[in-house]
């Protein structure tokens, strides 16, 4: 048996701050949220044959391990191998239920898990190497961490007899990744193998989801494999309290001027349709949160705003009109950095419902905070707050006008922007936007040359969308990788720019030797223009001496690179050749990994603001 733990049954932590509550999670492409389709029924069983029990008897922890992520329904297990992980190569071979993908690097490895996690709704898997393998892992577990994605992540670890010598291939492995990933834990023997290997899929399937880790030293994999794995069955989160929902109900109802936020939590819980009826019924536009990984519902929808600002400076205007302020699945406020002033204006009411009750309270304290689950704390405001209202109506009225009319503005601030000689980032927004079809999922990574995407883009739902939130770069094309995988059937198109490309550029090596149709457009600017903008942010100057911010001396070949990796490639500066150019661009991913380089040209917004000295970070407002 493993060792008794503060915290479970197999060696190692789970995050403090999370909520204990399982849940089913969202619903993406038909897929049951969070879970794969239901296992068969208990009644259909069969004693094991005389066969079965021999083969049961011959298998090891490794065969164990692949066996019971097929009972989890994860068919895919992305990776790159190392010694430590011997067994479970062997047992790969020995069986057809999980297929191996291999990665050249362990960060495109999570990132492809990711994409596939988020494009199904699933749990996705992957395997690293001991401590080498985890350190290069880090970067996707937060980036997983901050988007709520449900991974486990496996890591092999040195025969235990060893590791009081400090081999060269062998370390504390818990202790790395226990301040990022949700839940981490090392298993001591075949026991502990089964305990540790179901509290990993619970703790990352339950509300609020993310990554956990499981380390499994190499006498466990080859040890005789322990009873075989029985699905976990995971509860709904709780409900909020009653007298909780009758205390929002009733400051909602009174509202003057109410505002719904709407974050990734309200996709997860698949409330995408319960939070528009809220909406509706309080005659109340909806705003998404600042760097969101998708978005809460379509984005046609008549009362849809767009996602808010990433600075506090910029969301309190936005939100100033509003006197309660709704957020429903989102932290308040997850923003980019630093501006003078709080994000929620002075006497507007917060009512924040959300699942992990970490959030609630961490930044703005609320007037009425609402833990528990979402989909059904807002079927509890809408039964509390009855049918709509003559002054609800004449809200919803003018709402509808409002955000009709902010996004033609924004529509023809992009396209009024688009004209020129060279591409411009407004150029290439409308021209992917005319490429891009209703089905399309676009997976962006592209943080300046893509802003104006948003605007000019057809109509987006949590099917069609996927952005950065992590905040690691090297995301965006694994993750896209990941999701075409998980679905080849549909279009898959990356956009990334030419420095994020680079934290990533081998998954299209994976791409291309798992015959992957997968559309990626890199915007060539040159360098890292968000350093630049953010630059000007800062001291008021759109040019200085600054090193580090240009990739020329020599000027990157990026279509050489990503040729090398598989891919075939094209490239064009000519705005009018553009829409031709992607065209291309799709018809070449029909048969396996395209890229299209567009050489970018002009400056992108200042990003940020000034930092007076002694700028600190607050704790809760009162």
């Amino acid at each position: 048996m493993p060792e008794e733990p503060e915290s479970g049954p197999a060696r190692g932590a789970e995050r403090a701050d999370r909520s204990r509550h399982a849940g089913p999670g969202s619903t993406r492409r038909g897929h049951p949220a969070g879970r794969p389709p239901d296992p068969p029924d208990p009644a259909s069983a069969r004693p094991a044959s005389t066969i079965d029990r021999r083969l049961q008897a011959e298998q090891n922890g490794a065969d164990w391990l692949l066996a019971a992520l097929a009972e989890e329904g994860v068919p895919v297990l992305f990776g790159n191998p190392g010694s430590t992980e011997l067994p479970i190569t062997d047992a790969l071979g020995r069986q057809s239920a999980v297929r191996y993908v291999l990665a050249l690097h362990e960060a495109p490895a999570i990132g492809m898990a990711d994409g596939w996690a988020q494009a199904t709704g699933a749990l996705a898997a992957a395997n690293v190497h001991v401590q080498p393998g985890l350190a290069n892992a880090m970067s996707g577990i937060l980036n997983a961490a901050r988007c709520r994605v449900p991974l486990l992540v496996t890591v092999g670890q040195q025969v235990q007899a060893l590791l009081p010598e400090e081999p060269f291939l062998g370390g504390e492995l818990v202790a790395m990744a226990r301040p990022i990933a949700k839940g981490a834990w090392e298993v001591t023997d075949p026991a502990g193998l089964a305990e540790g290997f179901a509290l990993a899929v619970r703790t990352a399937l339950e509300h609020p989801r993310g990554p956990v880790v499981l380390s499994i030293p190499l006498d466990v994999q080859v040890a005789p494999a322990p009873p075989p794995h029985v699905r976990v069955v995971l509860a709904p989160p709780p409900p909020p309290p009653g007298e909780a929902l009758d205390a929002a109900a009733a400051l909602v109802a009174a509202a003057r001027a109410p505002v719904v936020l709407a974050g990734d939590g309200v996709t997860h819980a698949g409330a995408e349709g319960a939070v528009a009826a809220l909406a509706e019924r309080l005659g109340a536009p909806i705003f998404g949160e600042p760097m969101a990984a998708t978005v809460p519902l379509r984005t046609d929808h008549p009362l849809w705003r767009g996602p808010l600002p990433p600075f506090a400076a910029e969301i309190n205007p936005v939100l100033a009109p509003f006197d309660v302020v709704l957020a429903v699945g989102m932290p308040v406020f997850m923003v980019f950095g630093h501006s003078d002033g709080p994000a929620l204006p002075a006497g507007a009411a917060l009512v924040h419902l959300e699942v992990d009750p970490h959030e609630v309270g961490k930044v703005h304290t609320p007037a009425v905070g609402l833990v528990g689950d979402i989909g059904v704390g807002l079927a509890g405001l809408l039964v509390r707050l009855g049918p709509p209202t003559a002054e609800s109506v004449e809200r919803g009225v003018e709402a509808v006008a409002q955000a009709a009319a902010a996004r033609a503005a924004a529509r023809r601030r992009v396209e009024g922007a688009a004209g020129g000689e060279r591409v411009s980032p407004a150029a290439l927004a409308t021209g992917l936007a005319a490429a891009i079809g209703p089905d399309d999922l676009v997976v962006d990574e592209a943080l300046t040359s893509g802003r104006g995407l948003r605007a000019v883009i057809g109509a987006r739902t949590p099917a069609t969308w996927l952005a950065h939130r992590g905040s690691a770069l090297g995301w965006g094309l694994p993750a896209a990788v990941g999701a075409a995988l998980a679905d080849p059937s549909r279009r898959v198109m990356a956009l990334q720019g030419d420095g994020s490309l680079l934290f990533g550029v081998a998954a299209l090596w994976t791409a291309a030797h798992e015959g992957v149709g997968l559309a990626l457009v890199v915007a060539d600017n040159g360098g890292y223009e968000i350093l630049r903008a953010g630059l000007e942010g800062l001291t008021g100057r759109p040019e200085g001496r600054w090193p580090g911010l240009r990739l020329d001396g020599p000027r990157l070949d990026l279509q050489a690179i990503c040729h090398g990796f598989g891919a075939t490639t094209a490239r064009t500066g000519d705005p009018a050749a553009l829409g031709a150019a992607l065209d291309d661009l799709w018809s070449r991913a029909a048969d396996g990994p395209a890229v299209l380089v567009v050489d970018v040209e002009g400056r992108a917004a200042p990003v940020g603001y000034p930092l007076a000295g002694g700028a600190t970070g607050v704790g809760p407002t009162p």
